[in-house]
């Protein structure tokens, strides 16, 4: 009897050893990816070198517990025991405020003031932002900011007191609004604009488990900046905003992206969230804008959602000045591959959208590389513009030289024109320097 239990659980053990990689190899029962930023762990390559060193086994380790079976569930069940009996939120920058709010600490921190990025620097974004909007003006361009809101600011009594520092200093958002309108920069306020209405709103404004305004309050805020648009332009383009508003428990991404950050079992106890459905009428196409967008994830529900296309002409987004997302679906551009002058010339609009969260880091370094870029285009002389030129003209006159161009402009996505330019300018930039 002893020796048939004994089998019994060498037998149970050897089976649990292999129900993990039985599910890795057939992906049953499938598993529900894990959210969140999960970056894979590389295959190890065996050398010599790295078994005597130990990085070999390291890596082994990591790729070994990286793929084995069963990984999300048992992530979630790790990550479930460590909240419900602990407290503890295994999704960083995530923050469990009163009556199971969610915040992320970036917004906490702009709440207090606690990014503050100095007076001076304030200063010199403005002053910037100025001189860029002016020459815009002068070029028929237009520059619209919005600040959208912040989910500590809109809920400053749900953030858990342990956050709140003895003295809350300078924000960031105030103090870039407050010197926006005193220079007549066309702004939309959207911490402003939703506290305004936070008593009276019909529908909710923010989600309790998410981070990013509600369907709702990003249509009022696209419905204010299309209209900002027309004002600003002189045209009326569509007739754009929201009817039919559903309001359901069962959430839509985004509403819920923190509590799926979290990757635990128990879902929150959410309140329902209003759905409105958009409605684009009386589009006069000539008239639609090209835009450029410069935005945080803010933006991705209008434009991923196709109202961005509805809306305008043609549409970039500008995702943290750091990619450059094309409104046709053609290949997404690395930033730094883009001539910003030649791309804001090509449009009607740039609209710079951020919350409080990303205050410290105004416009995403946009206005300032506009800036630059104005004023190295102001420095040249016409002799200057001329040599430019004629280099401009000798890269077309040499066959292979165009190759080499054709193949970078495929490389990096961008048009032939725009390559031409840029190497030009580079070539034309280094001779100046040598001499």
């Amino acid at each position: 009897m002893r020796k048939r239990v004994s089998n019994i659980l060498l037998i149970s053990i050897f089976v649990a050893l292999l129900l993990p990689v039985a599910q890795h190899y057939t992906h049953f029962p499938r598993m529900k990816s894990l959210k969140g930023a999960i970056v894979e762990p590389k295959k190890p390559k065996l050398s010599l070198s790295g078994y005597f060193n130990a990085t070999l086994q390291d890596s082994v380790d990591k790729y070994v517990e990286h793929f084995v079976g069963f990984r999300p569930d048992l992530v979630r069940l790790h990550n479930q025991i460590q909240f419900s009996l602990f407290d503890t939120i295994n999704a960083k920058g995530v923050i469990f405020g009163k009556e199971g709010y969610l915040f992320e600490y970036n917004y906490i921190r702009a709440l207090y003031g606690l990014n503050f990025v100095g007076l001076e620097k304030v200063k010199q974004d403005i002053s910037e932002t100025v001189f860029v909007n002016d020459w815009l003006n002068k070029q028929g361009k237009h520059l619209i900011i919005v600040f959208a809101p912040g989910k500590a600011t809109f809920f400053p009594d749900k953030v858990p007191d342990m956050y709140k520092p003895d003295t809350i200093g300078f924000r960031n958002n105030d103090l870039y609004s407050d010197s926006l309108i005193k220079h007549q920069i066309p702004l939309i306020d959207g911490n402003k604009y939703f506290l305004s209405i936070k008593d009276t709103s019909r529908y909710s404004l923010f989600p309790k488990s998410g981070i990013h305004w509600s369907f709702y309050g990003m249509g009022l805020i696209f419905d204010s900046l299309i209209s900002q648009m027309e004002l600003i332009g002189g045209k009326k383009f569509i007739d754009f905003g929201m009817k039919k508003v559903i309001v359901s428990k069962k959430l839509i991404p985004p509403d819920q992206d923190m509590w799926e950050g979290m990757n635990i079992f128990i879902k929150p106890n959410d309140y329902a969230m209003p759905y409105p459905e958009f409605y684009f009428n009386n589009a006069i196409e000539d008239n639609k804008p090209r835009v450029i967008v410069v935005a945080d994830s803010y933006y991705w529900p209008y434009f991923g959602s196709g109202n961005a296309t509805r809306s305008f002409k043609s549409h970039d987004f500008w995702y943290y000045n750091a990619q450059v997302i094309r409104g046709d679906g053609s290949e997404t551009i690395e930033r730094h591959n883009v001539d910003v002058l030649s791309r804001v010339m090509e449009t009607d609009f740039i609209v710079l959208l951020q919350t409080d969260a990303n205050m410290d880091r105004f416009s995403f370094g946009f206005i300032h590389d506009l800036y630059l870029a104005i004023n190295k285009l102001d420095a040249l002389s016409p002799e200057d513009l001329q040599s430019i030129q004629k280099i401009i003209d000798g890269i077309k006159n040499s066959p292979s030289y165009m190759k080499m161009i054709e193949e970078k402009a495929v490389k990096r996505h961008i048009s032939v024109e725009e390559m031409l330019r840029g190497d030009a300018m580079w070539v034309f930039q280094n001779k100046k320097m040598k001499k």
